[in-house]
């Protein structure tokens, strides 16, 4: 059965769900205003990604302002939540519909080869993959997942530059951050890669974090919850 509009109650697509919210929404009442949509905002990356470049106005140096100066409190959610949308027919055409569990390695490497693309397009250069910025990227996505929190910085208060040094990287990351619904949305793996990184891209912070041309080095870590899928990506 298809979903119905939070509105009206009309049947709906899935591929009707706002973009912003993930509420589902008829056609007359997609627009934010027409749903009193609380995600408005989605593409706002304060707290949501990080990039330790040019905050001192350098590029490269570290921050004059500590690192919890940068994530905001008090901010809703739902207005930070970037929430993905897949249309089944987009599922199928990126690789079919998911008969079971996701395939959270076939997500990551999607990921990476997506945003390798776009720095390539982007003239900044392909990344190479490492395994330890992934292991750092995997352990966080689960850490929020089995936590109960979609932050850079986890409740014991480490920060990406934390897990990084801990992992016996000597690097100044750049982060970014999903949490995405699952079942429908969330249909297939290159599908959901596909989606994660249109949205790093569509958000101006999110953009310059994957784009940045000093990073030579890139890991992905998802976890998959009972009701969402964390995404963490570190570059180096």
């Amino acid at each position: 059965m298809a979903p119905e509009c939070v509105v009206c109650g009309t049947e709906t697509p899935v591929s009707d769900a706002c973009p912003h919210c993930g509420a589902a929404c008829c056609t007359a009442h997609q627009p934010p205003e027409a749903h009193d949509c609380p995600g408005t905002d989605a593409g706002d990356t304060s707290g949501w990604r990080l990039d330790l470049d040019g905050r001192d106005g350098s590029d490269g140096d570290r921050p004059s302002e500590p690192l919890s100066s940068l994530f905001r409190p008090g901010i809703g959610l739902a207005v930070l939540t970037l929430l993905v949308v897949v249309a089944a027919l987009a599922a199928v055409a990126w690789g079919g519909p998911l008969g079971g569990d996701l395939d959270t390695g076939a997500v990551e490497d999607h990921i990476e080869d997506r945003s390798d693309e776009k720095r390539v397009a982007a003239d900044v250069g392909e990344t190479r993959h490492d395994a330890t910025l992934a292991a750092v990227a995997r352990n966080h996505s689960r850490d929020m997942r089995d936590r109960g929190f979609v932050n850079h910085t986890n409740p014991d208060g480490e920060d990406p530059e934390d897990r990084v040094r801990a992992a016996g990287l000597d690097c100044l990351p750049g982060e970014n951050i999903y949490q995405a619904p699952r079942g429908a949305l969330a249909s297939s793996e290159a599908g959901l890669a596909d989606h994660v990184v249109r949205s790093w891209m569509d958000s101006p912070g999110h953009r310059r974090t994957l784009l940045r041309e000093r990073y030579t080095r890139q890991g992905v870590g998802v976890a998959v919850g009972d009701d969402a899928v964390y995404v963490t990506q570190l570059f180096c």
